[in-house]
């Protein structure tokens, strides 16, 4: 069967389709930050607990403020998503609805959980670790959901299996790079969970707690070996793309080659920075190499769709006072965000 058959036609847009590609790839590169930082402190924060000396107070108390960024967050580049990929999006969800379906509330799980951490009494005992560990599942699950989704979404040629299984249990578990691309998210987590550890420990250093050093320490440790284990896995994925869209990246095109080679000097420039104890460039290479490796993102996802899609030649119905409210929206609420990041409400002393 003819894969375009099964593709719905494309809705107007009310503003040129780079406008929202920009919006999405910023969204999106912010969106990531936060995801990777509630799994990798998740996963790491389970590891640790595992070691009853570890002390896992902060470390538990935010969680839960990672797990409300990342979903407030995350509505942002999913509607830009549904405006440019709409009709790749709804169908690749529905065909995995069964799935799909517990994503939110393993998130929601997952986010009571973190509460439960952040307040109980026995973080380093049996049962936080089995909270720690409760957690990571949760988190693990709704990760591959989304890895699903996305991979689906760029597989049309699987689209046709529906008629085999009808059930919304279809998966795209077999395409060409789908595990390694679902292990990157995930090594990138264990990483971002590491920086923060090390963001911690930064912190009391300069509040002259004596655990600081050694905390900054341990979280660079673990940042700088899951960044190299993520780029290690980068290697399987680039190999694993079809032919056509691995040699796009191998000097095929220049916009995607340049994107992948400053990729992996951000990547290079983080592990070598953190090995070498140097914290605050170490999250700079990381933050640039997120950056990059969204809009990377985005152009393999635009590789993929090529023989199918290409959002350029989306109709436009230009909105502008549509276009001028959103704007003034988002200013306003990033600047409430801005507010409230400057402004954090604390528990009172001995509650």
């Amino acid at each position: 069967m003819d894969p375009n058959t099964l593709i719905p036609p494309a809705d107007a847009i009310p503003a040129a389709p780079i406008f929202f590609r920009i919006l999405l790839d910023a969204s999106f590169a912010v969106h990531i930050l936060f995801m990777n930082a509630m799994l990798g402190m998740s996963l790491v924060g389970f590891v640790r607990s595992l070691r009853p000396a570890k002390a896992l107070g902060q470390q538990a108390a935010m969680v839960p403020t990672a797990t409300a960024l990342t979903v407030n967050i995350g509505v942002a580049p999913l509607l830009f998503l549904q405006v440019l990929y709409g009709q790749f999006l709804y169908v690749s969800a529905t065909l995995m609805a069964a799935y799909w379906f517990w994503l939110v509330p393993a998130v929601m799980g997952a986010y009571g959980l973190a509460y439960h951490q952040k307040y109980a009494l026995h973080l380093n005992d049996r049962r936080g670790t089995l909270v720690w560990g409760l957690m990571s599942v949760l988190l693990l699950y709704a990760s591959l959901m989304q890895t699903t989704n996305a991979q689906l979404l760029i597989h049309p040629d699987l689209w046709p299996g529906y008629f085999d299984n009808p059930s919304g249990t279809l998966t795209a578990w077999a395409a060409p790079g789908f595990f390694p691309r679902w292990l990157h998210f995930v090594a990138a987590s264990v990483a971002m969970g590491g920086l923060v550890l090390a963001m911690t420990g930064h912190r009391r250093t300069r509040r002259n707690d004596p655990s600081g050093p050694g905390l900054t320490a341990e979280g660079l440790n673990w940042f700088g070996w899951a960044t190299l284990v993520q780029a290690l896995d980068g290697i399987w994925w680039l190999v694993s793309l079809p032919g056509p869209i691995m040699t796009a990246f191998m000097g095929g095109d220049h916009a995607a080659t340049a994107l992948l080679m400053a990729g992996i000097t951000g990547a290079g420039a983080a592990v070598g920075l953190a090995f070498k104890g140097r914290l605050m460039p170490a999250a700079a290479a990381a933050v640039f190499t997120i950056a990059v490796m969204t809009v990377m993102r985005g152009v393999l996802r635009q590789l993929y769709l090529q023989p199918y899609f290409d959002p350029a030649g989306l109709p436009v119905t230009p909105e502008p006072s549509t276009v001028a409210m959103f704007l003034g929206f988002f200013a306003l609420s990033l600047a409430v965000v801005v507010w409230a990041a400057r402004h954090p409400k604390t528990d009172p002393k001995g509650a």
